[in-house]
């Protein structure tokens, strides 16, 4: 059985919660864009996971109204799991000036597997002592890199934040006189 993902941005607007995410009109209903959309469990999990343990559950009645309206049909516990996490706890999971979860000095062969998608991670790491006493020969066979797990929380949440960051974006160029200070994610699971 699959799991899904939907994610949405909430922004603390006027003491209460208002989705800033882009609206299109479907078969008659206004729609929100998502933030963010996954249907696989293995690949999303961890990041479900990270939101919960930095934010936690979210009772439907406490979403936006668009949301609520959107999901009417759904209720707590019974076909929908929410989460929420705030915009600034999950930036503060990134660590500053780190681009990528996981670096180091490995064998090129393996970065070009990696990058081919011929193995799940680089392989034959050397530390930068290791490598100092390599000859030229060995340290030709050697690069720094880095990169990401797929499957993990890093990832995903760097590129959630991306969106996020768009969406915060577009809604202060329409509605730039509001001053938010609160933001959040808000995350369906079906």
């Amino acid at each position: 059985m699959s799991t899904s993902y939907f994610i949405y941005t909430e922004a603390f607007i006027g003491n209460q919660w208002v989705c800033i995410n882009p609206t299109f009109e479907k078969e008659g209903k206004r729609r929100f864009a998502m933030t963010y959309e996954s249907g696989s469990r293995s690949y999303f999990g961890q990041t479900a996971d990270k939101i919960e343990e930095i934010g936690g559950h979210l009772r439907f009645k406490d979403m936006s109204a668009e949301l609520q309206e959107r999901y009417e049909n759904c209720r707590d516990g019974e076909d929908v799991r929410i989460l929420s996490a705030e915009v600034d706890a999950m930036r503060n999971c990134l660590p500053t000036g780190q681009a990528h979860e996981f670096h180091g000095i490995v064998r090129k062969d393996s970065v070009f597997a990696y990058e081919s998608g011929d193995i799940e991670e680089p392989y034959e790491a050397t530390s930068p002592e290791q490598y100092a006493k390599l000859d030229d020969v060995g340290k030709q066979l050697y690069q720094y890199y880095e990169w990401d797990d797929p499957m993990g929380w890093f990832v995903h949440f760097k590129e959630i934040l991306e969106h996020v960051d768009w969406q915060i974006y577009d809604w202060q160029n329409v509605y730039g006189e509001e001053i938010i200070n609160k933001y959040r994610v808000v995350a369906l699971v079906f």
